[in-house]
Order: structure tokens, then sequence, then C-alpha cells
């Protein structure tokens, strides 16, 4: 017997499901913003430690003269242009061999496009180009890159069309995608690609030699501009380096000369004639002091790196006025991002801790005053791959899906000749299917790389956080309202984050309010080797981590990914030097600490075994002062 329900009874039972469904639907979306404004401004967070080290480069290049020959040789090999003769002679593919056991592709003959063809086959199956092959492209590219402009002029009245690329970060499938859906770069099928074509992506090398090649065949259809990420410096903190070496570690330090060089002769904007309205496009964005006129006609290759200033063409040890002016511009192309709060005005970027945030009236004034329609800039990763800023006359333009492991989608812009608007092209590379999944994991799938980094950002401020949190809690109830919590949550951590919503991610509460002190219970850091219970050893660890290891790329001179003895030697020299005023040192002394830090006792000191000697070194002298607080205590116990 079947029983038929009322139809009344039935709308309604539908209308209930439909409002929670798009309850839940609503929660899930506000949700997903909230990470998404986290991923979004802990993508600043790992660049918070630059200004500090910049400082550091600065005060040691002040006292150069005084510095040990390997450190000052080091810091001028960073800031100065690779020797050409040197260069060339280093990275001559005449003079480097191909061994008989290489089974990877091969450039026979001149640069032809089947040979971009065969080489994104070859990248697709996992295989590595040799290095002879490596110097053959990027000395090809290297002639072509000399003879440009520092800004790529594009007309498309004869282009008809014009592809828009974002940040690919190393990123080979993404590049691939884009290539297979939009066609391959051609003499009638142009692509601009604005910077940061390298680190964090596991395919760094294969993008760029790609990159490369189209460019050697269609030096008139693809157009490179340079992003803050084609810089040495940066390079051997976030990934590019490391893979250098991983791939090539008989010819590592030439082929990164090579690479460094290839960074510095890339163009630095772009401009863009549509027929009806005109295009700039540049890796980062704009100031109040951007001169055009000068960043049209500066030397672009003597700035290697924006972490340190070029030296003065006058021979002293400071840039002119003029010089600085240049160097400030570069950082302000590469680095500056629109206003987050939409502020009028120009400000130091405090965020990234270079270059600027400008507001939409810089954009208006910019644009009126050089006769630009609107500027298309990259940089920062966006939900949708892309998004307007400024009344519409900024664009940012992302390409690299699935960031960080994260969840955005990747997009790239056409503009085709005549027409007043882009068309959008979104897409994600290895997609997982939403749908199949649960609605938490749609969330955490997000989450994990950006919680990961908040963590960092906790554990490095975990001591002002409790005072603060103590301070708070007149009555020592271990609560705090949920309102308190926040704004001390923003106030300390100075990231302005929706704390109401991720409350759940990382502190208890119950009808009091917040539980505070149950923030820090179960936060470790990965490693194994740096699991212990000394919370304050771990809050060292965590602010120093990002400098310690720029320091150890610093002191690894050969960029071999391990410290040798001689390189230890080198800087322990250096140090003991300055605080004794003696070149007298004992080798003995400089062999026992060699020894302390070597744990695995291999002969050499990786990063791992750096940053553990740091924390073992905090923490003895934080038992001593124990130790000391303990005995004084007992001292003042007895004269009572």
């Amino acid at each position: 017997m079947i029983t038929r329900l009322p139809t009344l009874s039935a709308d309604k039972s539908a209308s209930k499901i439909q409002s929670a469904f798009r309850g839940h639907q609503a929660r899930l979306k506000l949700k997903n913003q909230a990470v998404w404004q986290l991923h979004e401004k802990l993508e600043y967070s790992s660049e918070q430690t630059e200004a500090k080290l910049k400082d550091m480069f600065e005060k040691l290049l002040k006292a150069s003269d005084t510095l040990a020959p390997s450190v000052a040789k080091l810091l001028q090999k960073a800031r100065l242009p690779v020797e050409e003769r040197e260069l060339l002679r280093s990275t001559n593919p005449d003079n480097i061999l191909v061994e008989a056991s290489y089974c990877g592709p091969r450039i026979e003959g001149p640069i032809t496009r089947q040979t971009l063809v065969d080489l994104i086959e070859a990248f697709q199956d996992g295989q590595i180009l040799h290095e002879k092959y490596v110097c053959n492209i990027l000395h090809q590219a290297r002639a072509i890159l000399k003879t440009l402009p520092n800004c790529n002029h594009i007309d498309l009245s004869i282009l008809h069309h014009i592809y828009i690329i974002g940040d690919l970060h190393g990123q080979l499938a993404d590049l691939l995608h884009i290539f297979n859906a939009n066609g391959l770069p051609a003499i009638d099928n142009p692509y601009v690609f604005n910077g940061d074509f390298v680190d964090r992506g596991r395919n760094s090398v294969e993008v760029i030699l790609l990159l490369m090649i189209a460019l050697i065949l269609y030096p008139s259809s693809v157009f490179l501009n340079r992003g803050n990420h084609e810089d040495i410096m940066i390079a051997a903190h976030y990934g590019f380096q490391d893979e250098v070496n991983r791939k090539y570690r008989t010819c590592k330090i030439p082929l990164l000369d090579l690479f460094k060089d290839i960074f510095s002769w890339l163009p630095l904007y772009s401009s863009v004639h549509t027929g009806k309205s005109k295009l700039i496009i540049m890796h980062g964005g704009i100031s109040d002091r951007i001169n055009l006129e000068t960043i049209k006609s500066l030397q672009r290759n003597r700035y290697v790196t924006m972490d340190i200033p070029p030296e003065s063409k006058s021979g002293s040890k400071r840039l002119t006025v003029d010089e600085d002016d240049e160097y400030c511009q570069i950082q302000d192309l590469l680095w500056s991002d629109p206003d987050p709060h939409n502020r009028r005005g120009c400000r130091n970027n405090k965020e990234r801790n270079i270059g600027s945030f400008f507001g939409p009236n810089i954009t208006e004034q910019f644009l009126k005053k050089y006769n630009y329609s609107m500027i298309i800039r990259s940089h920062q990763v966006k939900h949708k791959g892309y998004e307007y800023t400024h009344n519409e006359k900024v664009l940012t333009i992302f390409s690299a899906s699935n960031y960080c492991n994260g969840f955005n989608w990747g997009s790239i812009i056409r503009w085709d000749y005549n027409e007043e608007e882009p068309w959008f092209i979104s897409y994600k590379t290895e997609s997982i299917e939403m749908k199949d999944l649960s609605f938490n994991k749609q969330v955490t799938l997000f989450e994990d790389s950006a919680y990961q980094t908040l963590l960092e950002k906790i554990m490095t401020n975990k001591s002002l956080l409790q005072k603060e949190f103590e301070k708070r809690d007149r009555y020592q109830t271990n609560h705090l309202p949920l309102k308190v919590w926040s704004e001390i949550m923003t106030n300390i951590l100075r990231i302005d984050l929706p704390w109401l919503t991720l409350r759940s991610k990382l502190v208890q509460e119950d009808k009091q309010g917040i539980l505070y002190n149950t923030m820090f219970d179960e936060y470790t850091v990965d490693n194994t080797k740096f699991q212990l219970s000394n919370s304050g050893i771990m809050e060292d660890l965590y602010t120093w981590k990002d400098l310690l290891i720029r320091l150890f790329h610093l002191i690894d001179q050969d960029h071999s990914g391990f410290i040798s003895p001689n390189e230890f030697s080198d800087v322990l020299k250096l140090l003991l030097y300055d605080e004794n005023d003696t070149g007298d040192i004992n080798e003995a002394y400089i062999e026992e600490l060699s020894s302390a830090m070597d744990l695995d006792k291999n002969g050499q000191i990786d990063i791992n075994e750096f940053l553990e000697s740091f924390r073992i070194a905090n923490m003895n002298n934080s038992r001593k002062k124990n130790q000391s607080g303990s005995s004084e205590k007992q001292v003042q116990n007895t004269n009572l």
C-alpha cells in the first residue's frame, strides 16, 4: 500500500530542504571567502623578513673594506652583473660533453618549432634536458634579450590579438594547458608573459626554457616582462636555485650565473596599443615616483637583484640621488600592489617590506599623464585568477592554478584588436572533482598550506599573545570574550583576518568565551628534529627560520646545498677576526665547532643541521640563564 503525502506537506518539506541547502551554501561560501582572504594575506607573510635581511646586507656592504675577502666577494657577486667573458667561457655549449648514458631530448642543429614540440613532449614525460642544450637555448635567448628596449612595444593593428599570461611559478601543467587550449606561440599567435616564471613550482627550469625557445622562434610576437622572482637572491629562497642544484649538479654554479644574467636582461614592462585603448603591463605596479622616461632610459642589467643596491657608477659606496631613485622605481614596478583598503595616495608596502601600495588616485594620475587606459599587472594570487580594482582601471591576472596546493583558478587574458574589453579564460589543471568530496573537504583542501603559515605567525608571536591575553583576562578565568580575542589577534599579528570565522580552527571556546591557552596546545613543527617541548626555543626558531635559511644560502657559496668545512671556516674566521681583532685564528677551535654542527658526521652541514645547531645553542643558553636565575634566588634566600 502506497501512502500519498498531502501536497501542502510535501511543499513545506521541499521548502525546508531548499532553505537548509541555501543556508548551507551561504555558510560554505562565507567560509571559503574567509579561507581565501587568509591565503591571500599570508602570501605576504613569507616576505616580511626581507627587510631584516636587506638591512643586514646594507650594513655589511657599508663595512665592506673590513670584511673577510670571501664574504665581500660573495656580496659583490650577488649585486653585480656577471662578467661577460667569464660567463661565455664557463657556459659555452661547445665545451660541454654529452655523456653516452644520457637518454633525454637532444637539440641538433638550429632551434625550430619542432624543437619546441619535442621538448614539450619530453618535459611532459619528466625528462631533464642536458646542460649542453640548456646553455645553447639560453645563449641564443640572451643575444635577443640584450637587443631589446626596456619596454616591449606591441601593436595589435599588426598582431590582431594578444594573450596576456600572469604568474606561472614553475607550474608546467598550467603552461602546457595554456598552449594546448590557445595554440603555441607563433607569428600570428602572440603572447605576453608577465613575470614570475620561476620559484615554488617543481618545473621552473622547464617553464623558462620553453619561454626562451618561444622568444628565439618568434621575437616579434613573444614578449617577456621581468617579475620580482626573476632575481637570483629571491630564487635562492623560493626554490629555483634548489631545482637547478638538483637537476644540474655538475654545472650548477655557471648555470645559475647564466640565469642570473638572463633575468637582468628581461624587459621591465610592455605597452600595448589595442586600436581603441592603450594598456601598460608590468609585473607589480606603480607608485607616485614612477617616471616612464627614466625607466625607458636606465641600464636594466645593472639591477641584478632588488635585495641589494647596485654599485654606483660614480665609484662611491653609496648610490647618487638619481641612482637611488632609479633603484626604487624598479622595486615599485616589480613589487607594488594596489592599496588593499582603496586608500588614496601612495605608501610603503609594509606587507612585503618592499615596493609601494598605490591608491586609485595614483592610478588615475598615472594613466592620464601617460595616456594609458588601463594597468594590467600580476604578482598576487586571486581566487578567480583575475580581479579588477581602482574602478576597473587596474586588472590583476594570475595564471598558476591551485597555487601552492591551494584552491584558486588560473586565468589568462585575450585582447583582440579594436575591442574595448578583454576575454578571460579560466582553468584548473590537475583539478579534483569537488562534487565527489565532503563539504568539509572542500574547505580543507585549500586551507592546509595557509594554516601552516598562520601557525608559524602565531608561534613567532606566542609570548606577546600570551602576555596580552593574560593582561586582558583581569579575573584570571582563562577565558576572553570573542571580540577581545579577535582584537588581540589582529593587533599582535598585524594581519586583518576574519578571526571570528577562523576561531574554530585555532582555539577552543565554551559558554564563557574563548579558552585562549588552548591555541598553543597542539602546535609543533613538522620536522621531527624540532619537535621538542621547550616553547621558548621553538618561538625563537619560528622567528628566525626564514633569516637562518637565507644565511645558510649565503654561507653556501657554491650552492651545493651543504656548508663545506672551508665555507664554514671562512665565515667563522670573519666573525672571530671582527671579535678579536686578530688574524691568528685557532684552527682546532674551528674544527671543534664544525664537528659539533655536523650532526651526522659526514663532513658537511646541511640546512637541518644548521637549524638544529641554532636550536641547541639557544636551548643551552636558556638553561644557563635559568640556572643562573636559580642560583641568584638561592643566594638571596640565604642572605634573608
